[in-house]
Formats: C-alpha cells, structure tokens, sequence
C-alpha cells in the first residue's frame, strides 16, 4: 500500500523546465517593470499639475503686467509729481511681471517637454508588459499543446518586451510610433 503516486509531468519535461524558467523570468521583468512604470506615471503626473499651475501663473503675470501697463498710460496723462512717480512705479512692475511671465513660460515649456519624454518612456514600459504577457500566454499553451515551435514564438514576444523595457530604463529611443498610434 505504499506506492508512490507520480504527477503526470506530461511527455516532455525538457519543454515543461523552459516554460517554467521563462514563466518565472517574465514574471520577475514584468514586477520590476511595473513598479518603474507606475514611478514614471507618477512623475507625468507631477509634471502636468506643475505645467498646468505654472501656465495659470504666466497667464496672470501677463495680466498684472497689462494692467500695469495701463495705469502707466493713464498716469502719465496727469502731469503733477506724484502721478509721474506712479506711473514709472507702474512702469518698472509692467518690466518685472513681464520678465516673470518669460520666466514662467519657460517653466512651463520644460514641464511639457520632461511629461513628453515621461510619455515616451512609458510607452515603452506599455509595450514591454504587453509583450512580456502575450510571451506568458504563448508560453503556457506550449505546455499544453506539448511544441517547442510555440514556445520559440513566446520566447520571440518575450525578446520584444524585454528590448522596450530595457529601452525604458535606460532611456533609450526606441519607439515604434506607427504602433503606439495604433494602441493609443
């Protein structure tokens, strides 16, 4: 009554041992990925609140700044001392919000250009879970179905999902636009 009960391992354990050290590895990319992707989401998002604040900012700079400008018009319509010396008070705060707007815009340009690089990076990251999942899809009906033909398609998709997310690590520019425009 002591018979060893065997699992059935199915008639290749060779292709069963690859499946699963590929399940394993993908499974491991794919958790480092996320956690890289979901900080880079995090960054965009930092990025357009501060582009989104420092535009409201520029837009009320240029606003003081015109306002300024009209007093000093209106100022130096009345000619007494006191009027003149308000007016080119008027004058140098029209200069100095004018110099903050230029600032501001600047500011705000590089938030938009960093969420644009983010943007990117996160593509790749996009691309690479989404490979790396078809590659574990492929690879687990490999096992099923017994073929080492499958598994070297999975291994194919799970090529392509690790070169974009090493490409998003270190930043680098592969980007297949055609097919981002595509998925988005």
């Amino acid at each position: 009554m002591s018979e060893a009960i065997e699992a059935p391992e199915g008639n290749n354990r060779l292709l069963n041992r690859f499946v699963a050290t590929t399940v394993v590895v993908l499974s491991v990319a794919m958790a480092i990925s996320n956690i890289k992707d979901g900080n880079i989401v995090q960054t965009m998002q930092a990025d357009q609140a501060s582009k989104v604040d420092l535009w409201n900012e520029y837009q009320a700079a240029k606003i003081k700044g015109h306002d300024q400008k009209i007093a000093a018009i209106l100022l130096t319509q009345n000619k007494n001392a006191e009027a003149q010396a308000a007016a080119a008070d008027a004058d140098r705060e029209a200069k100095r919000y004018a110099k903050e707007a230029t600032d501001l815009k600047t500011q705000a340009l590089a938030a938009q250009s960093d969420y644009d690089v983010q943007g990117r990076r996160d593509d790749q990251f996009d691309l690479g879970e989404g490979f790396m999942s078809i590659a574990l899809a492929v690879a687990a009906i490999s096992a099923l179905v017994e073929s080492f033909w499958l598994l070297g398609g999975a291994w194919i998709a799970a090529g392509l999902g690790l070169t974009f997310t090493v490409a998003g690590f270190a930043e680098l520019s592969i980007h297949p636009d055609a097919l981002v425009n595509f998925l988005t």
